[in-house]
């Protein structure tokens, strides 16, 4: 059996559901992004001509790797749909689950193609499922800081705006930590997509951040001991 890379202890929730997660590395997962599993093998059973590169690369890398798409996708069907959902990013195809038997089975039988996993500590199970919002850890960040805050700095669309929070925010220290990169990305990004975080110490200031710049805050979780 393939030596499988050392899984991370899940700390949180993915997705605020799931418990475990696969990342496995199989040529042809962009796929994936246009078709579910068995369209991706009738397609690239009878492949036409494509016109994009990327595309070509992607039947080919299919036709390839034939046995290995079909023999997953025995396995998948051998579960109901909502045991597990897939994420595709890049090459990587991720599967989350609350299924302990459809994770060890995933791992079982595609070791080779396993890059990450991640696996709640042993006897914390129900304790992860139950919890919202929670992250599990064995001491508090810089054994002060009780909560991470996700910052939403599209949100505040006007930049002199951003200058005059970043300001306010550095003088905050230490009750939050707010590092020169996270200034910089907070005044100038124009991503809605990119989540960064900033630790906070009591929910008393998260409260404050929130009457200066009610849009800055976004999802917050709670650090929890669990040593």
């Amino acid at each position: 059996m393939q030596k499988l890379p050392t899984p991370k202890k899940t700390k949180r929730k993915f997705y605020n559901k799931y418990i475990y997660k696969v990342s496995m590395e199989i040529p042809g997962a962009p796929g994936l992004r246009y078709f579910d599993f068995n369209e991706l093998i009738e397609y690239c059973s009878k492949p036409i001509k494509e016109t994009f590169s990327y595309r070509e690369r992607m039947v080919s890398d299919v036709i390839s790797n034939k046995p290995t798409w079909i023999k997953l996708i025995s396995v998948l069907d051998q579960y109901d749909v909502e045991t597990f959902s897939k994420r595709v990013e890049g090459t990587i195809l991720d599967f989350y689950t609350n299924d302990v038997n459809f994770y060890e089975k995933l791992c079982e039988e595609f070791g080779e193609y396993i890059r990450l996993l991640s696996e709640p500590k042993k006897g914390t199970e129900e304790l992860l499922l139950s919890s919202h919002k929670q992250i599990f850890v064995n001491k508090l960040p810089f054994d002060v800081y009780q909560y991470r805050a996700y910052l939403l700095p599209h949100k505040v669309p006007n930049k002199n705006d951003r200058i005059l929070l970043a300001d306010w925010m550095e003088k905050q220290k230490p009750k939050i930590t707010f590092s020169h990169s996270i200034r910089k990305w907070l005044i100038e990004t124009d991503q809605n997509w990119d989540r960064r975080y900033i630790q906070v110490d009591s929910e008393q200031t998260i409260l404050m951040i929130k009457l200066r710049s009610p849009q800055l805050i976004g999802q917050t979780f709670k650090y929890v001991l669990n040593r």
